[in-house]
Formats: structure tokens, sequence, C-alpha cells
């Protein structure tokens, strides 16, 4: 039980890195793939395919279950990247 108990946490340190890693500085054009002016769950987990559905969670500040532009843009400025992208 304890190798067993050991392997999981290794695996779980292990994993962390990737899911740090992933870059959500991307053009809001990019993600909205049916261009209705949202981003969908479904949108950015295609965008995204290790991404935390707790990031689009933290976006989606009116809480509609879409991402519109402006809430995109503000994620990305309260994470401090470039603008222009």
């Amino acid at each position: 039980m304890k190798k067993m108990f050991l392997a999981f946490v290794l695996v779980l340190i292990a994993s962390q890195p990737v899911l740090a890693n992933t870059n959500y500085n991307v053009c809001f054009n990019s993600l909205d793939a049916d261009v209705n002016g949202t981003i969908t769950k479904g949108e950015f987990l295609v965008a995204f395919p290790s991404g935390e559905l707790a990031i689009f969670e933290k976006v989606d500040t009116n809480a509609d279950s879409a991402v519109d532009h402006e809430e995109w843009e503000a994620y990305k400025t309260e994470q401090g990247f470039e603008e222009n992208h």
C-alpha cells in the first residue's frame, strides 16, 4: 500500500510542471472557433487540452458559462501578459 501511495505522489509531483506551464497568453479570436464572440468550455478545452477548467471559471467573471473578449483581456492583463496578444 505504501508503494502504491508513493507512486501516486510521484506522478502528481511530475505532472505539476505540465499544468503550470500552460500558456494562456493567446489571442481571443484564435480561441473563439465559431466566431460568435464568446469562448465556451469546449472551445477552451480544444485550445488548452491540459488546461484547468478552474482557469475558465475564474475568467468567466459573470458566470454565464462563456468568456467574452473583455473577460479574456481582463484575465490576461491581471496575469501580466502582453497586451498585443
